[in-house]
């Protein structure tokens, strides 16, 4: 019994392949609004609601990422990982937008600008990581 104890577990044994099976499924009957170059397109409309997500403050030193952690970002980065918008969200992505400008020297120093762009940096972070792990676990097409 130790041996089977002590044994590493199956790849099989993962429980976020059969949740990505599941949402897989759920999000086909909504696949075909959410895609698209439209205002309603699901890469657009989750561009933005990272910019809100950045830009909201609740209380000095209080913002989103404090009271969410990354669960929002990892849930965002999901469903556009299962619908195949990852590098239309990377293409047109507000913040990414605004972080590479500054970083180019083009924006003024601002503490409320400062505050907003290591917001910025950490969720772009957090994007990545997401990201990374879910096309570790292939593609999403295979589902």
């Amino acid at each position: 019994q130790l041996a089977g104890v002590c044994a590493p577990a199956r790849s099989s044994a993962s429980l976020l392949l059969p949740l990505l099976a599941r949402l897989s499924a759920e999000l086909a009957p909504l696949k075909a609004s959410w895609l698209g170059e439209g205002a309603t397109a699901l890469h657009r409309v989750w561009s933005a609601v990272q910019f809100l997500f950045c830009t909201a403050e609740h209380a000095p030193g209080l913002d989103n990422a404090a009271l969410f952690g990354d669960g929002v970002s990892l849930a965002g980065c999901l469903v556009l990982h299962m619908l195949g918008q990852r590098h239309a969200f990377d293409l047109h992505a507000f913040n990414a937008h605004v972080l590479a400008v500054h970083l180019a020297g083009g924006a003024p120093a601002d503490a409320t600008l400062d505050r907003y762009l290591t917001r910025v940096a950490l969720l772009k972070r957090a994007n990545e990581a997401a990201f990374a792990m879910l096309e570790a676990l292939g593609s999403c097409e295979k589902r």
